[in-house]
């Protein structure tokens, strides 16, 4: 009985532990401007005082501006930023078609290969086989579908982690 106790109090200690040194390395510390070029051609949102969001590329560091290559659907463009203009640096996540996509094959593969599973035990004969490639051609289908669906689907720019701010 005092081993199992001696146990799970060692075991919540570990725990209690880890969570509060993952805490304590994922909180919200930001760093300064001359860690900013360890994040060149990373995704960023740039927060500037006199103006809205930007989402690109960061592409350039100096000591006194950044530059960042931001996209639309029509051309591409680099921003700089001096500075002294600039509030809030993120890390971000910019929508695209690529990452959908790989997402819904996926989706689509696992809701395929279920109903792959149900045809497979409705449609057993009367000696007890069963159509053997259901599942595959269920998964195979519901990929291709899912795939076509997540290409179609924009997801919005999100900020991810803050790593400046003036």
């Amino acid at each position: 009985m005092t081993k199992r106790i001696f146990a799970l109090s060692l075991t919540i200690s570990v725990l209690i532990a880890s969570v509060s040194t993952l805490a304590a390395q994922t909180g919200n510390r930001t760093g300064s401007w001359d860690t900013l070029d360890s994040y060149l051609n990373n995704e960023v949102a740039v927060k500037a005082e006199d103006r809205k969001t930007v989402f690109g590329f960061l592409i350039s560091v100096s000591a006194d501006a950044i530059t960042v290559r931001t996209a639309d659907k029509n051309n591409v463009a680099e921003v700089s930023l001096r500075r002294e203009n600039v509030e809030k640096i993120w890390l971000a996540e910019l929508n695209g078609s690529s990452r959908n996509t790989l997402k819904g094959a996926g989706f689509g593969a696992a809701i395929g290969a279920g109903i792959g599973a149900a045809a497979l035990l409705a449609n057993r004969d009367e000696r007890g086989g069963a159509y053997g490639a259901a599942v595959p051609f269920y998964a195979a289908v519901g990929a291709v579908f899912g795939g076509v669906a997540g290409f179609f689907v924009r997801n919005k720019n999100k900020k991810e982690r803050l790593i400046y701010r003036k």
